[in-house]
């Protein structure tokens, strides 16, 4: 049954959650936007985008590549601020979920005996993969 406690209890936790995540969010929407101002986001997007255009994503895709590596939050954040088309955020939210904070990861992963390096090149492989597949697969521009 829901109660007044139970909706409390639970706007609670998902305020806490928001605020949370506010702290990488806030801070990568910013860092985009300074990018995009200073007119570094065109370099970068500029030097990427040879080897963006085989997973179907302008250079820019890099960029949420790089802030995917602090958290997928950031990676997410930096997404919304692309004007990217259905088809492409769809392969670089894919791509993402396969590929983030790979650095702590791989590390963690090293910690508890596994190869954290294989674990890192595999997934690196497996999203472009998964990119260039989807690219492929979905109509569209």
């Amino acid at each position: 049954m829901i109660t007044r406690q139970t909706i409390t209890r639970g706007g609670n936790k998902a305020v806490k959650i928001v605020l949370s995540l506010l702290k990488f969010i806030i801070p990568s929407i910013f860092l985009m936007k300074v990018l995009e101002h200073s007119g570094l986001l065109v370099i970068i997007a500029d030097f990427f985008a040879p080897v963006m255009a085989y997973i179907g994503l302008p250079g820019e895709g890099a960029l949420v590549f790089l802030f995917g590596q602090v958290t997928i939050y950031s990676g997410v954040a930096a997404l919304t601020m692309l004007d990217f088309t259905a088809k492409q955020v769809t392969i670089m939210s894919t791509v993402l979920c396969l590929f983030h904070v790979v650095v702590l990861e791989t590390a963690v992963m090293s910690k508890g005996g596994a190869n954290g390096l294989l674990n890192a090149g595999t997934r690196f492989v497996a999203a472009l993969f998964t990119g260039f597949i989807l690219n492929l697969i979905i109509p569209g521009v």
